[in-house]
């Protein structure tokens, strides 16, 4: 059982009682995945030890359910809110009926409400009048309109089993295989309708959706009330994405929900549950178009590993180079993933540990060349030092000078004096700039020091600290996920230590070029999202000035590169005009 909690301690004094009454034939687990609020879930909780908590600090109703998934052991995964009371039987009834019927890939339990009422939770998809009517004035002034009534199948007996399109997430029992084949949960619906596109998504790959009248509970959740409000709003957003999620699938557009894993070849899944580590070190590398880049940096690793035992696991990123074909060709034992468009860098990331399989896992950029012996020394290092949970190695430029790769964690100073920004490169000797990239402390540069956080570009950690913490924040697409993961090991009470054992070349800026002005924007969102997560304290004047810093420094970075754009643009007319002249 999965069960996710955000001030709702209440409700979970009555549903893990109803668990811990009912004897079950099947062996069972139950997961309770909660962002602290202060409401006394881990006090209550510690009184039930049979219970496995898992903190994640963002609500979301399916990004927090796709963390439970992820710590899940059993061969189905049974979705349960806080406020239902287990009905005896349920889950033995479920998993019987899943046993009887391998084609169903999820099925919801029979549904009451606390005064009896039957609750219809296997329903039909929605469509868009239904979308609009079903939260508005007119589905409760008229709640036994034909719209509701399709909806909610009242053409069935609902006392018996039948088949139909989406289960309500109150009551959700998935089978494992149906899982790994249609993917978690697509953490951008925030609240609503998550559990509407997972069992479109399942239909569409075969998988039956089904209603087991035998399985019960009860669900004591006070419905919406009818009007404008900010459940309602958020309630009609998610089924308008849902329906634009079909319409787009109808034209032929892809659909990027988010996968557990994948093939080599991309497009089917691996086990949900990781394996036990079997080798040292892992080493995740994320491709988009950047085949000489790629090849170099998997040439250079034998030799930096030479001693452990370890793997390099290459996720692409829908390229059209000719990296895939140069993957399967030249390097045939590395695990490959290849996704058929760019999910961005760190949903990407995520993909590779997944299959991991190394005690300790490396995010290495793709322009990165390592020196014989640095991951060895790396692996010898943590080995010996149990409390760094994340490390980082010399980074070098391509010339051979040391890159600045480790920092303090970003203050609204920063914004003026961080790596890129004007004042650094007009002032680079500056105190605040010195303090941010590190460069102000005293000791050699080979000295191994604690630091906040590392680059991304090579960021090694335990695989201890990822089954704690959880895998990188893919609302990060790209950028920051660096600076949360290593913010997030220190939460953790690890240390994050800049460890110089091994020298790793990092060609910044040469598998990015291509895109400068996607990224420059995706390097400003992440600022901000970095910002909301941590620093952020509700303050909507602190907030909307912070929102408007960064969409004027965003602006002010596009406006160099559209003017550097046209300087080239400029000096090429000029030399192309100065060549014809010449040549006449």
């Amino acid at each position: 059982m999965v069960i996710i909690n955000w001030r709702l301690a209440a409700e979970l004094k009555g549903v893990i009682p109803s668990i811990a009454a009912r004897r079950t034939r099947c062996s069972t687990e139950t997961i309770v995945v909660n962002k602290p609020s202060g409401d006394g879930t881990e006090a209550f909780l510690s009184e039930h030890p049979w219970v496995r908590l898992v903190s994640h600090d963002v609500f979301g109703i399916a990004e927090m359910r796709n963390v439970g998934i992820r710590e899940a052991r059993g061969r189905y995964c049974l979705m349960l809110d806080a406020d239902t009371e287990v009905l005896p039987g349920c889950f033995d009834s479920l998993v019987e009926f899943m046993d009887r019927h391998p084609q169903v890939g999820a099925c919801g339990a029979g549904t009451r409400r606390l005064n009896g009422e039957i609750e219809y939770n296997v329903k039909r998809f929605y469509d868009l009048t239904t979308i609009l009517i079903r939260r508005s004035p007119v589905g409760s002034l008229w709640p036994d309109n034909p719209w509701n009534r399709r909806h909610t199948m009242l053409d069935k007996d609902h006392t018996r089993s039948f088949y139909g399109d989406w289960v309500a997430g109150a009551c959700f029992c998935m089978r494992r295989e149906a899982i790994v084949e249609t993917g978690l949960f697509d953490d951008r619906y925030y609240f609503g309708f998550e559990d509407v596109d997972w069992c479109w998504r399942a239909k569409r790959r075969g998988w039956k959706i089904a209603h087991c009248a035998q399985a019960g509970i009860v669900h004591k959740v006070q419905r919406m009330s009818a009007g404008i409000n900010r459940l309602t709003m958020e309630h009609i957003r998610s089924g308008l994405f849902f329906w634009w999620k079909i319409q787009r699938t109808r034209l032929g557009l892809p659909d990027n929900s988010p996968m557990l894993g994948a093939t080599t070849d991309g497009f089917g899944a691996l086990p949900m549950n990781r394996r036990p580590p079997d080798l040292d070190i892992s080493l995740v590398i994320i491709n988009s178009n950047g085949r000489r880049l790629l090849e170099e940096c998997l040439r250079s690793l034998p030799a930096s590993c030479e001693g452990v035992s370890w793997e390099a696991v290459v996720v692409d990123n829908g390229s059209t180079d000719g990296s895939v074909e140069m993957m399967r060709r030249d390097f045939p034992e590395c695990p490959f993933v290849a996704n058929r468009e760019n999910l961005g860098f760190t949903k990407a990331n995520n993909q590779g540990l997944e299959i991991a399989r190394g005690r300790y896992m490396v995010l290495l950029n793709n322009d990165t060349e390592a020196r014989p012996g640095s991951f060895a020394a790396a692996v010898r290092y943590l080995d010996e030092h149990e409390d760094v949970g994340a490390a980082g190695p010399k980074l070098l430029n391509t010339d051979g000078s040391r890159q600045l790769s480790c920092r303090r964690f970003p203050s609204f100073q920063q914004a003026l004096f961080n790596r890129y920004s004007l004042l650094t490169r007009l002032f680079p000797d500056n105190p605040y700039s010195r303090s941010y990239l590190m460069s102000d402390l005293d000791g050699d540069e080979d000295e191994v020091r604690d630091v906040d956080w590392v680059s991304g570009a090579c960021l090694i950690f335990r695989r201890s600290v990822y089954d704690r913490i959880g895998p990188l924040d893919e609302r990060y697409w790209m950028y920051s996920e660096d600076v949360d993961y290593c913010l997030r090991v220190w939460q953790a009470g690890y240390r994050v230590s800049y460890v110089p054992v091994g020298e790793v070349f990092h060609h910044i800026g040469q598998d990015t070029g291509n895109y400068p002005f996607k990224l420059m924007i995706e390097r400003h969102r992440s600022m901000y999202r970095f910002y909301k997560k941590h620093y952020s304290r509700e303050l909507l004047f602190l907030d909307v000035a912070t929102a408007a810093m960064v969409a004027l420094r965003c602006g002010a970075k596009l406006a160099g590169l559209v003017w550097q754009r046209y300087k080239k643009a400029r000096a090429a007319r000029a030399t192309g005009a100065a060549r014809r002249e010449a040549a006449s």
